[in-house]
């Protein structure tokens, strides 16, 4: 089913650019179909009548991003030239709207999903570098503007120690949210999509981010098959800590009770016992 409403101009104007990025499967003007996914920044949208390609709507620009949208895109369009990203046909101006390839989100095999990560690791550098102690201090920042007494928690120097510890190590460029949500088919090859947060830093944080999800032996062999000789014990238990106090922290900024609630007891197991 079509979506009816009143398009954003830069949709407007990107639909009206079609013959500059169809890939020869429509002779017509193509119109913004059903909404496929949504994000705290981003919309996604079928586009009709072809069904290779969707439309990429940044419907909020935030303030809490690594990179603001022009510059992701600069980073995504690095990522497609090296096959791991899905290509970029069309950006306009502003960078709020994009197209690009059309993926299937199934099941994703850990050896693939490693792999990917890997290979990013091997890219760059490039980005700026992101250090978790700042990021730490920037949400805290934006969730005691909402009031949200327990961002005052980061201050304890069990917390400061382990960011401080992730910060030093050598980084690589990292893509920072590698979640199974963020990766999908293009035929035979497993993509990366949303490089919001794409930036040189800490392996192993990237690493324990990706695999959040999974279950304990998993996500070991997960972090083994991507780190490889580098894999550090140490670094890797903190990198499994800081990835939940990362998300709370985000979590109380952006106002996200329901998440909020939900990650809290894991704090407390780590840093609050």
């Amino acid at each position: 089913m079509a979506v009816h409403t009143d398009h954003e101009p830069s949709i407007e104007a990107a639909l009206d650019q079609w013959r500059l990025w169809t890939l020869g499967d429509t002779n017509d003007r193509p119109t913004l179909g059903e909404l496929l996914g949504e994000g705290s920044a981003n919309r996604v949208y079928e586009l009709l009548p072809m069904r290779q390609q969707v439309l990429r709507f940044a419907h909020k620009s935030h303030e809490l991003a690594v990179n603001r949208s022009r510059r992701e895109i600069e980073l995504w369009k690095l990522a497609a030239n090296e096959g791991l990203a899905p290509a970029v046909y069309y950006r306009s101006d502003g960078g709020d709207v994009v197209i690009t390839d059309r993926l299937s989100f199934s099941d994703v095999p850990l050896e693939a999903h490693a792999e990917l990560c890997k290979q990013i690791h091997h890219l760059g550098p490039w980005g700026s570098r992101l250090r978790l102690t700042e990021v730490a201090v920037t949400y805290r920042a934006a969730a005691n503007k909402r009031s949200w007494r327990a961002a005052s928690e980061i201050s304890q120097q069990s917390i400061s120690r382990d960011l401080s510890e992730l910060d030093s190590e050598s980084p690589v460029f990292c893509h920072n949210d590698l979640s199974s949500y963020n990766v999908g088919w293009l035929g035979d090859r497993l993509l990366a999509i949303d490089w919001e947060y794409a930036a040189m830093g800490s392996p192993h944080y990237d690493v324990a981010s990706a695999s959040e999800g999974m279950k304990h032996n998993e996500r070991h062999e997960f972090a083994m098959r991507v780190l490889e000789d580098t894999f550090d014990k140490n670094l890797w238990s903190t990198a499994c800590r800081v990835v939940p106090l990362i998300n709370y922290l985000w979590a109380l900024a952006t106002e996200d009770h329901d998440t909020a609630s939900s990650l809290r007891p894991v704090f407390e197991e780590h840093y609050l016992t």
